[in-house]
């Protein structure tokens, strides 16, 4: 409990205002420290919108196959919809300018040959497009690590119009390619429609072929029947002969005696000549009749004249009229003969009941060659009728070969449609071995590359953040140099020099241990941690007015509060920490910090260290130092005015509210 007691009275001798006050902020430092550093970091990566980022589109459409490719206007319409960062779209200078000079964070360029190359995906050889992206480390290396961790969302939404823009290149092909399929597609409807005529025109052929051959066996059996008429028609001529020659015989010698009998002979032959030969119902005249049938035939159908049945009837009924021409000049000539005997008529008195039964033979010989010659004129209409039938269903026959003949012209029209679409799909189709496949397909897989290039490179974590930790190092050393050395004298102050003198006396002493201090600091960051800045002398310099600068601030807090100048020193020094965007871009800050972060000392030795360190605009560099020695002069003048009024002794000089 006496432990207890004795801490409680350290607290309790506070017990003035002041003094309270300073326990009050002893017990907020944690709390400033870590909520306000908390505060401005606490989510950079939900404001990267705020960060401003050039985007310039150089790219120039193209036409494939009537359509155009604008795929860098798709790219930027993908970055309007999605604002990952404050797009700004402007031209290749305007980026350029402002990256080197901290208007823009990071440059995004879409080259003027991204459409074509993204167009070439329709070719056998496709080409990988390029998005160039460009930072500046002049202006932070977090916002590298920034970039590199949405570099995969900007790489989607680069691929994205990217794929876009690719279909409406392929699309053109897939219209060639349509087309060649709509056109195969019509030529194969029309061989299939070809064929099915074709089909049923080789159906009505082949039935008019059958049915032509049975009228070609009805015309041969016609013919046989002819063949066969003219046959009879020989045998009964011949029995004639061999019946009128023996009676020729018998009746020479009673010529003179039998007129009366060879008158009638001769009556009978002469009827039986006109029976034959005379008369429009004689047998020469049927056969007339039949060759006349078959002239008409011919000349109706001129394609039987190589028919060979056609021929064979022809050459029967040829020989038919050949046999009856040779009856008839025979009957004549025994016409003549019974004439030249009719004057020994008498002498055939005693022969003529002979004569007559011979002659009624002959008589029913002709009847059977008359039979035989109505038999040939029967087989001759047979003929007719047959070849009549021929003659149709050869027309039927010719009318499916016609339509056979249109079936295979249209088939052959559809297949010459459908072997030139079959071109066009495989021209459009290009023929790749394993390796281009295998490469081409990597190449419309992913379609862009986006190039990282990387202005004044700080190219490692700590060089990055080397301006910053430089900048805590120095104002640190402004806090605690006054835990071994006065801000002042008093033997200075009670002196006889000018106010001014008096405060640069104070100063010197701090500047000349924070020279040397921060000196060392860049020897052991470049020899012993690869600092290697890219402006050494340049670092020296601006490291040695920060020196300066801070050590002044830090002099004239302490000159005109004392203790409490400390504590001040502490709170500027949490509010830069928060507010100097050392680590992310200022516009990531809260608006109540990022309105505090143009007057902090501290942000533009920051800004100015990125440029001695890593490289940058020597504009940056100009503008921190020019800000930089402004407001050490103003602290210099202020520590003036304080030495000037410390001259004048107080009871707070002599008993301060806080002692050290």
């Amino acid at each position: 409990m006496r432990t207890v007691r004795l801490a409680w009275a350290e607290i309790a001798r506070h017990h003035r205002p002041l003094h309270r006050i300073a326990l009050v902020f002893l017990l907020i430092v944690p709390t400033l420290y870590g909520a306000l550093y908390l505060w401005s970091n606490w989510d950079p990566y939900g404001k990267l919108d705020q960060i401003p980022v050039a985007v310039v589109n150089e790219d120039q459409p193209v036409e494939v196959d009537g359509r155009t490719v604008d795929a860098g206007e798709m790219v930027v319409q993908n970055l309007k919809d999605d604002p990952i960062f404050d797009w700004v779209f402007t031209d290749a200078a305007d980026a350029a300018t402002g990256l080197e000079n901290g208007d823009y964070y990071l440059t995004i360029t879409v080259p003027e040959d991204f459409s074509a190359r993204l167009a070439s995906g329709a070719d056998a050889t496709p080409q990988r497009a390029e998005v160039e992206m460009r930072r500046n480390d002049a202006n932070g290396y977090v916002i590298g690590v920034m970039a590199e961790t949405v570099q995969a969302t900007l790489h989607e939404q680069i691929n994205s119009a990217a794929t876009e823009a690719y279909f409406e290149s392929v699309y053109g092909n897939l219209a060639t390619l349509r087309d060649g399929i709509a056109q195969a597609d019509d030529g194969a409807a029309q061989l299939r429609d070809g064929l099915a005529t074709a089909d049923t025109g080789a159906a009505a052929l082949a039935s008019g072929l059958v049915d032509a051959q049975d009228g070609a066996s009805q015309l041969a059996d016609g013919a046989t029947q002819v063949a066969d008429g003219a046959t009879q028609v020989a045998d009964g001529t011949q029995q004639i002969a061999d019946v009128v020659n023996p009676i020729a015989d018998d009746l020479v010698p009673a010529i003179p005696a039998v007129a009366d009998g060879a008158a009638d002979l001769t009556t009978a032959v002469a009827d039986l000549t006109g029976t034959v030969s005379t008369g429009a119902d004689s047998l020469t005249a049927r056969v007339d009749a039949g060759n006349q049938a078959l002239a008409d035939l011919l000349a109706a159908h001129p394609e039987l004249a190589g028919d060979p049945a056609y021929e064979a009837l022809a050459s029967a009924v040829g020989r038919v009229d050949t046999r009856v021409t040779e009856v008839s000049t025979t009957l004549d000539a025994i016409h003549t003969d019974a004439q030249s005997l009719q004057s020994d008529a008498q002498a055939l008195q005693s022969s003529v009941p002979d004569l007559q039964n011979t002659v009624r033979d002959a008589q029913s010989q002709v009847n059977e060659l008359n039979d035989g010659a109505h038999e040939v004129a029967t087989g001759a209409g047979e003929v007719r009728d047959g070849a009549a039938e021929l003659a149709t269903k050869l027309t039927e026959a010719k009318d499916g070969a016609a339509e056979l003949s249109s079936g295979v012209t249209t088939a052959h029209t559809g297949a010459t449609d459908l072997a030139s679409g079959l071109d066009q799909l495989v021209a459009a189709v290009p023929a790749l071995d394993p390796d281009q496949r295998e490469a081409n397909a990597a190449i419309l897989g992913d379609p862009t590359d986006v190039t990282l290039t990387v202005d004044n490179p700080a190219e490692v974590y700590g060089r990055g953040l080397a301006p910053f930790f430089f900048s805590i190092a120095l104002w640190v050393f402004g806090i605690v140099v006054f835990l071994v050395l006065r801000p002042t004298s008093g033997r200075a102050l009670v002196s006889r020099s000018p106010s001014w003198r008096v405060a640069l006396a104070g100063w010197l002493p701090i500047l000349g241990v924070g020279l040397a201090g921060s000196w060392l600091l860049l020897a052991v960051a470049d020899v012993a941690l690869g600092l290697d800045p890219v402006h050494a002398w340049a670092s020296v310099g601006l490291i040695s007015l920060a020196v300066a600068v801070f050590t002044l601030i830090a002099h004239l807090c302490r000159s005109a509060l004392g203790l409490v100048g400390s504590a001040v020193l502490l709170v500027l020094l949490m509010l830069q920490l928060a507010a100097s965007a050392g680590i992310y871009p200022a516009q990531t800050l809260p608006p109540a910090l990022l309105a505090l972060h143009p007057y902090l000392p501290m942000t533009y030795l920051i800004e100015g260290l990125r440029v001695t360190f890593t490289g940058g605009s020597p504009q940056t560099l100009q503008r921190a130092v020019l800000v930089l020695v402004g407001v050490g002069v103003a602290a210099f003048v202020g520590t003036w005015a304080v030495a000037a009024r410390r001259r004048t002794w107080t009871m707070a000089d002599v008993h301060p509210p806080l002692e050290d």
